[in-house]
């Protein structure tokens, strides 16, 4: 029993620095990042990560049912969290490779979203969140310094991330150790 314990255990924390700690990209790795957008235009990272704002990245693709159904808590997040920018990477479910330009613009025609999308393949999406991609749908989470925080495999619900960036904020608040 005591051995059945302690495995969960290293389980649990093993989890913990893969989708909350470690990463494999630095902050300036992450900015220094080029992406296509859908109009083909290229973008840095940059541009949008570690700008002192929270920015949430969106890893999905048109063919892959759970990301289409996690799309409008996205836009409802985004609606309900206008300080948080959001962005979205897609690419190509289930191969991985470079999303298909024209699937995605049909799939926006009908399905307009309100957020940068850009374009990418496995190891450019891996180098953006800081760890290995191995399924979608993703969320990742960037502070404020542009470092990520947070990485959600699967669906997620809004009020999850809305807790982790109030949690993160009283918990890294410099001021808030000096009232304790």
């Amino acid at each position: 029993m005591f051995y059945k314990t302690l495995a969960i255990k290293k389980i649990k924390f093993i989890l913990f620095i893969i989708l909350c700690g470690l990463s494999t990209s630095s902050h300036s790795e992450v900015t220094k990042l080029m992406l296509f957008n859908t109009d083909g235009i290229e973008q840095s990272m940059s541009d949008y990560i570690g700008r002192n704002k929270w920015v949430l990245v969106n890893v999905w693709s048109p063919s892959c049912s759970f990301c289409v159904q996690e799309l409008p808590k996205v836009s409802l997040f985004k609606s309900n969290n206008p300080d948080v920018s959001i962005i979205a990477v897609t690419l190509d479910f289930p191969s991985f490779e470079y999303g298909r330009i024209e699937i995605i613009k049909a799939f926006l025609m009908k399905y307009p979203q309100n957020y940068p999308i850009f374009l990418a393949d496995i190891n450019q999406v891996s180098d953006l969140i800081g760890m290995r991609l191995v399924g979608i749908p993703l969320i990742a989470l960037f502070n404020p310094e542009g470092k990520p925080v947070a990485r959600w495999p699967g669906e997620i619900e809004i009020n999850e991330i809305e807790k982790f960036i109030t949690d993160y904020k009283e918990n890294n608040d410099p001021l808030s150790s000096e009232f304790d």
